[in-house]
């Protein structure tokens, strides 16, 4: 229990000086008419082996003094005061519930928003697959600003090497995800003299308790080149195009029944263009004995700031393009 009581008493009062009998006696709590927090909670079986004979007992408006083993004790009624306390531990959790549960208003776009939007409709195209290839929404001028990546992913995967040497069932399992990838064309070997370009760090994340994929290789967008700019600094991010959680829940109990699906590697199945594949490129080998080289991811990678956007905006772009199948 954190609080029993409040301080007692309710506030602090002076010692009425008609009560001079105290200057005779020792208290177990000489500053009783201080308000403070109580010190300890007696039970009944503990106080009556602590009380003693002595009772000093005046008018009706004094309290009653008795004599106990540590010291003697006050009983009696004090001026009678109001307290008002305001709960405000709550306040923060009760306004994030009421955010949660409040309708959010349509918000207005931003500029980079509305520029992200027309920057898709006119650099997005569908291959004799079916497939979006799809531009990386840069800002103005980014490549000013990109600096020298290569030096920075080459001494991050030497340490990735190293941890390999450590642990050698790490070290096949992302060589299976690596291999993977290969198989599936999403990631090529290139030529190291195009430029400009940009070469991401990976390392991978474990999920032990995945059903899918218990092991991920995440291509570090954020780290650093040599200007001090990452790739993500330099990419719009896109506005927000999925749904919120109100409309979601409401049209799941509209209906007796409700479908869900999972699309199996979203991001790639949306091609890159080629022209902006030279800034996903990285480095890889499968042993330290082999030759070092250079590939690039030829789809939209997650790591990426505007990867979320590209895809929900793909897939509204797949609606209106089959829906009417």
């Amino acid at each position: 229990m954190r609080n029993l009581i409040n301080n007692l008493p309710n506030r602090s009062f002076t010692k009425p000086k008609s009560w001079k009998f105290l200057e005779s006696i020792t208290l177990a709590d000489p500053d009783f008419n201080e308000s403070r927090p109580v010190d300890i909670l007696l039970g009944a079986d503990i106080y009556s082996n602590i009380i003693q004979e002595g009772i000093i007992r005046h008018e009706k408006s004094q309290p009653v003094a008795q004599q106990t083993r540590l010291g003697w004790i006050l009983c009696g009624t004090v001026q009678r005061t109001f307290q008002c306390n305001v709960v405000i531990n709550n306040i923060d959790d009760i306004r994030q519930f009421w955010s949660v549960e409040a309708i959010a208003e349509n918000s207005r776009m931003s500029q980079d928003d509305l520029d992200c939007l027309q920057h898709y409709k006119n650099t997005t195209a569908r291959n004799e697959e079916g497939r979006y290839t799809v531009e990386l929404p840069f800002i103005p001028n980014f490549q000013e600003k990109l600096g020298a990546s290569k030096p920075m992913a080459l001494a991050q995967f030497r340490q990735l090497e190293r941890k390999f040497s450590k642990q050698p069932q790490l070290a096949e399992s992302y060589r299976q995800f690596i291999h993977e990838y290969q198989a599936m064309n999403h990631m090529v070997e290139c030529n190291s003299n195009i430029t400009p370009a940009c070469y991401l760090p990976h390392h991978c994340v474990q999920r032990a308790d995945s059903t899918t994929t218990a092991l991920r290789v995440v291509f570090n967008a954020s780290a650093k080149t040599s200007t001090g700019h990452t790739l993500n600094d330099l990419m719009k991010r896109g506005p927000n195009l999925q749904q919120d959680l109100m409309s979601l829940i409401l049209r799941w109990r509209q209906y007796q029944f409700a479908y869900t699906a999972d699309i199996e590697k979203m991001y790639r199945q949306i091609q890159c263009s080629t022209e902006h594949q030279n800034y996903q490129k990285i480095l890889w080998r499968s042993s330290p004995d082999q030759r070092l080289r250079e590939y690039q991811l030829t789809t939209v990678t997650y790591g990426m700031k505007a990867a979320p956007f590209l895809a929900m905006m793909t897939l509204k772009q797949l609606a209106a393009d089959e829906g009417h199948k």
